[in-house]
Order: structure tokens, then sequence, then C-alpha cells
């Protein structure tokens, strides 16, 4: 079942263009990792999905919901706002800097959205983030504040975040960039658990392997376009682009 739906998806911010006409699907369970080189446009997609971003034209459709169009003039038109509202919470964000609340704990990281944004009742919120605390390895650190975390602590505390809105899809934005090796293979890890429990994800990354052997399909992004996409296994092991093999020797060369 198709879940998310980008058809002729145009963003430029003044002379700049970072997206042209960029339109690809994922299908309900899937595993999508988007790969290039920086300055391609990827991390743009995942800003325009979650509405970090408005779009200049073009139609992006989330379970069915229509959440922004061309109108009639060529200019994009988004859905009413309360409309907005629900299609937003069905997506749910991981940055590469974390982004959590340094005043708050890792429990109330958590917690604060599913009471304050869904009306959670505290104890029930309280009960969901213990369970994915000790779910990503962390339920020693309910009480620990970011600046007590590592990056990679950091980073596993923000997934549970998003895990606590329940969404349908979640959104990885270089998940692992600002981290060093060690602490990179933690939170591959709980994506990897993620992707086996067949949660929806699409994925901005440089992390070639976990393209390779967990996305289910990858697509390559150069300069605001998608030059190739298909299974892993064919961008990786038969690549039909020129520049696809290019990028896929660089990886290869460096394992």
């Amino acid at each position: 079942m198709q879940i998310i739906e980008v058809e002729g998806l145009c963003k430029s911010y003044g002379e700049n263009t970072i997206l042209s006409d960029f339109s690809f699907k994922v299908n309900e369970g899937e595993v999508i990792a988007v790969i290039g080189p920086s300055g391609s446009g990827k991390s743009t997609v995942l800003r325009c999905l979650s509405l970090l971003e408005k779009i200049d034209k073009g139609k992006i459709t989330v379970g069915g919901k229509v959440m922004v169009k061309t109108s009639k003039d060529g200019k994009a038109e988004y859905a009413p706002e309360k409309e907005l509202k629900k299609i937003k919470l069905r997506l749910r964000m991981v940055f590469q800097n974390f982004n959590l609340f340094p005043h708050f704990t890792a429990l109330r990281n958590i917690t604060e959205a599913p009471v304050h944004v869904l009306g959670i009742p505290y104890k029930e919120a309280e009960d969901t983030a213990m369970e994915l605390l000790n779910k990503i390895g962390l339920s020693e650190k309910v009480n620990s504040y970011p600046c007590q975390l590592s990056g990679g602590e950091s980073q596993r505390v923000a997934i549970a975040r998003a895990l606590a809105m329940n969404p349908d899809i979640l959104l990885f934005d270089e998940p692992t960039s600002a981290l060093d090796p060690e602490l990179t293979g933690e939170v591959l890890k709980v994506m990897r658990n993620l992707a086996a429990e067949n949660m929806t994800m699409v994925v901005v990354t440089h992390e070639m392997g976990f393209a390779r052997d967990v996305a289910d399909r990858v697509i390559f992004m150069e300069k605001g376009k998608i030059i190739e996409g298909g299974s892993s296994e064919n961008i990786f092991t038969n690549p039909a682009n020129e520049r696809t093999r290019a990028f896929i020797r660089g990886f290869y060369g460096q394992e």
C-alpha cells in the first residue's frame, strides 16, 4: 500500500534551484535510502515532507491525503491548517544533530510531545517512554540530561522521542553524520531493528553499508534530481547510470 507520493516537486531559494521536478513513491513498511553527494537536495526532500520547508510547486500526498498541490496559477496550495496538522503527525523527523531539549531529561524529552500535543495522560506517556528507552538500550539513562549523554545515546533518545508519537513514517536526516564510527553502530542497530519491524522509513544517509544491506530501495540524487532508483541490490551491484557507478565505486573503494 502506497503511503507517500511526491509528484513534480520543485524548490528554489532565490535563483538557486534545489529540487527540480522531483517525484518518488514510498510503500507502507518500506525502507528507502536516499544517497548522493553533498548539496544534491537530499535533506530538502525530507524538510519538504515534514513541512519544515514550503515547496514552490508539485504535489505531496501522505496516506491518501493531499498535503500540497499546484494550483491553477502554478503555485503551491497547501491543505487547510487543521488537515496539515493531522498529516504532519503521521511523519516524524530524526535530525542529524539530535535537537533534544537540553533542559529536559531523556524521559521528559520523550514524554513532552505526547502529553502536550496528543493529550495523552502523563502516566501513559511515561510508561511508553520507559518501554522505548528499554527498547533502545537506555533504560538506565531515564533521568540523564542531553549533556550527560554521548552522541549515540542522544540520537537513540531522539529516535525514541519520534516513536513516542506513534507515527506511520520516520524520516531520518543523516542520523549518524555527527557521530564517530563506534557510536554510529549503536544508532544503526536501532534503525535495523525498526526496519525488521516493518517501520516505514525514508533515510537520507552517507552510510552506504546501511543503504545496501537494510534499504528495500535506493534513490541516488544529484543536483536536485533523481539520477537513478531501484532495489538496493541493483543499485549497488549493477547501477545503470555512469554517475551512479562512479559514486558506488567510491564507496567500495572505502570498504
